[in-house]
């Protein structure tokens, strides 16, 4: 599976949030995850997956993508 980090980023603009502490406030988690996410680095939890979802309307099944 894919994550679409680019996706994310498009969700946190739309958002207002420009920065990672932005971020990091709003999905309680600290600024260094915010910059592995932004930058895909790293993939979310499954609690952040929940957090996002709850946050910025968008979902788990719209972050990962099945590679063919």
């Amino acid at each position: 599976m894919h994550f679409d980090h680019a996706r994310l980023l498009a969700a946190w603009k739309a958002a207002g949030d420009t920065t990672d502490a932005d971020v990091a406030r709003r999905l309680d988690i600290n600024p260094a995850t915010a910059w592995r996410l932004r930058n895909g680095v790293s993939r979310p939890s499954s609690t952040t997956l929940a957090r996002i979802e709850r946050v910025y309307g968008i979902t788990a099944g719209e972050l990962f993508e099945a590679t063919r």
